[in-house]
């Protein structure tokens, strides 16, 4: 690992100190997750974090080194082994190969866009393999949550069906999502150890373009379609393009606060209103992310095309 570096940075520079730290601080987050399933995206940013700057063959080191341990863990717990390598590998894996993505190209829109063509491939293979995903998901939700509308004097048959018709699309966009904040945080850390202010930067000039615009509208229209299935897909796949034009969407607004000189408290409210009005503000955000394609706010606003 990187021994030349200077002086104590946080977790990152404790991760990057030596191989051995950063498969621990991955194995204790994997785990830790069963409680607070959060922490997952402290060691999948690991595995991005060490992917980025040392390469495939370091970051699949942690990788493969961290499952092990994992594997271990749960056999001493009892049975636990397939669930605990399983879920986290479902994360670091897609991180791993991203990372490798945006090493090679240094390009994070590439990796926004790649990461909306997993979650396609996702609810795609989903349809293909359990035929009708709500017939699949119903039965399970009601064994999980059944008991809780019955202890609220709620009849599950009111909610389950609906809950049921859009898990697999939820499903999806919440791994997405889960991917794309540990891969960010990796880049994050990775400028503030080796390159302070870049992070920003590349953040802020996020811009997905007008060819993804033109596809995610076409996927819109499919699934307005009056065909059952084919709609359903295109219904399903995007939720996980709200995902992906929500991060364009804030990644416009801290462009607009740079490049206005606001104060940066415009940000911490609007992170905080994400927390209490997320379902409407996460639609506006991704609209205006998707917009951005089109009006180029950043232009508009005096700031250069790279907002930088």
């Amino acid at each position: 690992m990187n021994q030349g570096l200077a002086g104590n940075q946080g977790l990152a520079g404790f991760v990057m100190s030596a191989r051995w730290r950063a498969v621990l601080i991955t194995v204790v987050s994997a785990a830790a997750a069963l409680l607070l399933p959060p922490l997952a995206y402290v060691g999948a940013a690991v595995v991005g974090l060490v992917t980025l700057r040392l390469g495939a063959i370091e970051g699949f080191g942690v990788l493969a080194a961290s499952a092990l341990l994992l594997i271990v863990l749960g056999i001493a717990q009892g049975g636990m082994a397939l669930p605990l390598a399983s879920s986290a590998l479902v994360l670091w894996l897609p991180v791993w190969l991203l990372a490798l993505l945006l090493r090679q190209t240094r390009a994070l829109v590439l990796v926004l866009q790649a990461s909306a063509l997993l979650g396609a491939v996702l609810v795609v293979l989903g349809y293909l393999w359990l035929g009708d995903p709500a017939a699949w998901w119903a039965p399970r939700l009601e064994e999980l949550l059944g008991p809780l509308f019955t202890a609220r004097d709620l009849d599950a048959t009111e909610y389950i069906p609906e809950l049921a018709r859009w898990m697999t699309a939820m499903t999806a966009a919440a791994l997405v999502l889960g991917i794309l904040i540990s891969l960010l945080w990796a880049r994050a850390w990775q400028a503030r150890l080796y390159n302070p202010g870049g992070f920003g930067a590349e953040f802020r000039a996020l811009r997905l373009g007008q060819k993804f615009a033109l596809a995610s509208l076409a996927i819109v229209a499919v699934a307005q379609l009056p065909m059952a299935g084919l709609a359903a897909v295109a219904a399903d796949i995007v939720f996980t393009l709200v995902v992906v034009y929500l991060l364009q969407g804030l990644a416009l607004a801290h462009a607009a606060v740079h490049i206005t000189k606001a104060r940066r408290i415009w940000l911490v409210l609007l992170y905080g209103l994400l927390l209490f009005a997320a379902p409407q503000l996460v639609m506006l955000l991704a609209l205006l992310g998707w917009l951005d394609a089109w009006i180029d706010v950043r232009a508009r606003l005096g700031g250069r095309g790279d907002a930088g």
